[in-house]
C-alpha cells in the first residue's frame, strides 16, 4: 500500500493506494499552516511485487548522502527505528565541495582551496568540484541528473580532456615544464585528484539500462569548454595553490616514467628467462579464463598445501612470501619494484591502470585464501587495496573473492566436521546438546530447551540486546542498570514510582537504596551483598517512558514468555548452573554444550594437510566463497584511506568508534 498527504492551499489531502490502484478518493483531512506545503508519502512493499522487502540501512544511507551532496541545501533525515537502528541527518550548504571534503578527510591535502567550477549552456548545467591530496591514487566521481554514472560517459570524458590540457598549458606558460620535457599524461594530472563532476541536462541519454554512463554526444564540448575556461582562471588567480598543483603531476610523471622503465625492464628480464609467468605460480591446464581459478596464497607453506590440494585442471595457485608492499602509501614505481606485486600482475595478466585490458584476464576468479588470523587478515588487506587501486574493474565485473576457510573442527564421537562460522557451530550445540537441556526460571517455572524454542529465544535476546545498545546510547549505564536489575518488568507505557519499584525489586546479589532524588534524576546506590563493594548509578526518569525504554521492556517480556524471567538454574545430565540474565543464559547453555567435544580452532591454512584444505576451501561443490563487491565507490574510497593511508589521527578515531563493534579480537 501506499499513502499520500499533500499540504496545499492551506489544506492537507490524503488518498491511500494498493498496487497501482486508488483504493480510496482523495479526501480533506486537515488544515495547513500558510506557508506549509509538501508532501509525505508513506508505504510498505508488497511481497508480491518485490522480491526483496526488507531496507537495508546502509544502501539507504549511501543513496541518501550522495543526493544531499548533490543536491545543495537540501536536508533529508533518516530515522531507522528497528532494533539497533540510528537516525543520521544530511545536510550540505556546500553541496559538491562538501562531498569533495568527505572524500578528502582522511587525506593530506596538497593545496587549501577545494576548486569549484560551474557553467551552463541551453542542454543543461554543469557543477564540478576538485582537490588534489598527497595520496597516489584517483578518486574522481561522475553524475548525470543525480544518477552516479560509474562507467563515466561523455561529462568524464570532457572533464579529463580538459583537465590535461589546462595543466599543460599553464605549467608550460609559468615555465615549470621545460621544452625538452615531455607533456603531462591524463593519469599524471588526476594522481591524488579527489573529484566530483555533476551535471544536470535536460535530455539526458543513458546507454544500457543500468543507466551508469552517460552518452549525450555534445555534453563532452560542454564539459571541456567549461572547465578549460573555468579551471584557467582559477589557476591564473590563485598562483601558489596552482603550482602546488601542477608539482604534484610533475612528480607523478616522473614517478610514471621510472614505473615504465622498471615494467621494461621486467619485461626484458622474462623474455631473456623464455617465461612471462612468474616461477612461483602453479598454472593450471585449462585455457578458458571463465573455467580457471587463481588462488592467491599466504606464505610458501599454505602454498604448498594448496598446490597439492588442488584440482590441476582448473585452480591455478599463486604463493606470496609476507606482507605485500602497502600500495596506498607508496608511488606506482615503488609498488612495481616489489617481487610478489610483480608476480600478482602477471599471473592476473589484464596489466593495470591505464594498460588495463581486461580482454587479456587469464582467470574468472581470482580467490584470495589467507589465514583466519590477524596477520592473514591484513595480508588480505594488503592486496585488495592493491587490487581495488589499480584493476578496479575486476571488482565491478565480480572476478574478485575471499576463499573462507573453516574456523572449527569438531569431533564428536567418530564423527569429525568442519566450520566457517560461530552460528554454525552453535547451530550443532543445540542440535546435539542444548535442546536436552532444562531451565528452570523464577516461580519454579520448569522449561525444556527444545531447537524451536532456542530459536525463538536467541532471536528475541538479539532484540532485546539490540534496544538495551540503543537506549545505552540515549542514556548511558542507566540502560544496563535497568535491564541488570530488573526494573524493565514493570508494566510497559507507564511511569513507575521509581524509588518505590526500586525498594521493592527480588534479590539478585545487590542491594539497591535510593540515595536522593532531584528533579528528573534518581541517585541509586549499589551495593555487592558479598564483596560490600559499592558505586552509584544516576537514573534519569525520562528514560523510564522514553519509546525505546518500552521497546526494552516488550523484548524482555517476549523472551520471558518463552522460558520465563530471571535468574535461571539449567541442569544438563549430572550438571546445572546459574545465570541472572537471558544473555548469560545463551552463553552458559552453549559453554556447557561444548563439555565432551573436541573443539579445534584453525588460525593458519598450514596447519591443514592437503586433504582439509581442498575438503573445506577449495572443492567448488564444497567451499564458500565471497565475493567482493563495491556498492559505495566514495565510501570504499574514505575505508581504504582511512585505515591503509599515512594520516593516524583518522585510523585512531575510526578504531574508537567501531570497537564496540568487534566480536572477535586477535592480538
Amino acid at each position: 500500500w501506499l499513502v499520500a498527504e499533500v499540504r496545499r492551499d492551506k489544506k492537507v489531502y490524503r488518498q491511500e493506494f494498493a498496487r497501482g490502484e486508488p483504493t480510496t478518493e482523495m479526501i480533506t483531512v486537515g488544515v495547513a499552516g500558510k506557508d506549509e506545503s509538501g508532501t509525505t508519502i508513506s508505504f510498505l512493499p508488497d511481497p508480491e511485487v518485490f522480491e526483496e522487502t526488507e531496507f537495508d540501512a546502509a544502501t539507504l544511507l549511501q543513496r541518501l548522502r550522495e543526493t544531499a551532496f548533490l543536491t545543495r541545501g537540501l536536508r533529508i533525515i533518516l530515522a531507522d527505528e528497528r532494533a539497533g537502528g540510528k537516525t543520521e541527518e544530511f545536510y550540505y550548504e556546500g553541496g559538491i565541495r562538501d562531498f569533495v571534503a568527505y572524500v578528502n578527510e582522511s587525506k593530506d591535502a596538497v593545496h587549501k582551496h577545494i576548486v569549484y567550477l560551474e557553467g551552463e549552456s541551453d542542454e543543461g548545467n554543469l557543477e564540478v568540484a576538485m582537490q588534489w591530496n598527497s595520496s597516489y591514487v584517483e578518486s574522481v566521481f561522475s553524475f548525470a541528473n543525480n544518477i552516479n554514472t560509474t562507467e563515466g560517459g561523455t561529462h568524464l570524458q570532457g572533464f579529463r580532456a580538459a583537465l590535461t590540457r589546462t595543466l599543460n598549458q599553464y605549467a608550460r606558460n609559468e615555465g615549470l615544464l621545460k621544452e625538452k620535457d615531455d607533456n603531462l599524461e591524463g593519469e599524471d594530472a588526476r594522481e591524488g585528484l579527489a573529484a566530483v563532476i555533476s551535471v544536470k541536462l535536460r535530455n539526458p541519454q543513458f546507454e544500457g539500462q543500468t543507466k551508469t554512463k552517460l552518452g549525450n554526444p555534445g555534453i563532452a564540448g560542454l564539459v571541456e569548454r567549461i572547465v578549460n575556461q573555468k579551471l584557467s582562471e582559477f589557476l591564473e588567480e590563485n598562483r601558489t595553490e596552482a603550482r602546488q598543483i601542477v608539482q604534484k603531476a610533475i612528480a607523478a610523471r616522473n614517478a610514471r616514467q621510472a614505473a615504465r622503465k622498471a615494467r621494461e625492464l621486467t619485461r626484458r628480464k622474462s623474455a631473456l628467462e623464455n617465461s612471462s609467468l612468474p616461477g612461483k605460480l602453479a598454472d593450471c591446464t585449462i585455457k578458458d579464463p571463465d573455467s580457471a581459478e587463481l588462488f592467491i596464497v599466504e606464505g610458501d607453506s599454505a602454498g604448498g598445501s594448496a598446490k597439492q590440494a588442488r584440482d590441476r585442471t582448473t585452480q591455478a595457485i599463486l604463493p606470496l612470501r609476507g606482507k605485500i608492499i602497502n600500495s596506498e602509501k607508496n608511488r606506482i614505481n615503488k609498488v612495481l619494484s616489489n617481487t610478489e606485486i610483480q608476480a600478482m600482475i602477471t599471473a592476473i595478466g589484464t596489466g593495470f591502470g591505464d594498460e588495463f585490458d581486461i580482454a587479456n584476464l587469464r582467470y574468472g576468479r581470482v580467490i584470495v585464501m589467507t589465514d583466519a588470523d590477524v596477520d592473514g587478515a591484513h595480508i588480505r588487506t594488503l592486496i585488495l587495496t592493491f587490487l581495488y587501486r589499480t584493476m578496479p574493474e575486476l571488482f565491478e565485473r565480480g572476478h574478485i573473492y575471499i576463499a573462507v576457510p573453516p574456523l572449527y573442527h569438531v569431533k564428536l564421537g567418530s564423527r569429525g566436521m568442519y566450520f566457517e562460522k560461530d552460528a554454525q557451530l552453535e547451530e550443532l550445540l543445540v542440535r546435539e546438546r542444548v535442546k536436552d537441556m532444562t531451565v528452570t526460571a523464577r516461580g519454579e517455572l520448569e522449561t525444556t530447551l527444545t531447537e524451536a524454542r532456542w530459536t525463538r529465544l536467541v532471536r528475541e535476546i538479539g532484540h532485546l540486546e539490540a534496544w538495551a545498545a540503543k537506549l545505552e546510547a540515549e542514556f548511558g549505564p542507566a540502560a544496563r542498570f535497568a535491564i541488570a536489575h530488573r526494573l524493565v518488568e514493570s508494566e510497559a507505557g507507564e511511569r513507575p514510582d521509581a524509588a518505590a519499584l526500586i525498594s521493592s525489586l527480588p534479590a539478585n546479589g545487590y542491594e539497591l537504596t535510593v540515595v536522593e532524588e532531584l528533579g528528573e534524576l534518581l541517585h541509586v546506590r549499589v551495593v555487592e551483598t558479598e564483596t560490600s563493594t559499592a558505586h552509584r548509578v544516576d537514573l534519569p526518569l525520562a528514560m523510564l517512558v522514553s519509546s525505546t525504554y518500552g521497546a526494552v521492556q516488550r523484548a524482555y517480556a517476549k523472551a520471558g514468555d518463552i522460558v520465563g524471567l530471571p535468574p535461571f538454574t539449567v541442569a544438563f545430565g549430572s550438571k546445572s548452573f546459574h545465570a541472572e540474565t537471558f544473555d548469560a543464559l545463551r552463553s552458559s547453555s552453549l559453554d556447557l554444550a561444548k563439555e565432551g567435544m573436541q573443539i579445534s580452532r584453525f588460525k593458519g591454512l598450514g596447519e591443514m594437510n592437503p586433504e582439509q584444505l581442498w575438503e573445506t576451501t577449495m572443492d567448488p561443490t564444497k567451499r564458500m566463497l565471497i565475493r567482493v563487491e563495491v556498492e559505495d565507490a566514495a565510501a570504499a574510497d574514505r575505508v581504504f584511506s582511512t585505515l591503509m593511508g599515512d594520516q593516524v589521527e583518522p585510523r585512531r578515531l575510526f578504531i574508537e568508534q567501531n570497537a564496540k563493534d568487534v566480536k572477535f579480537l586477535d592480538v
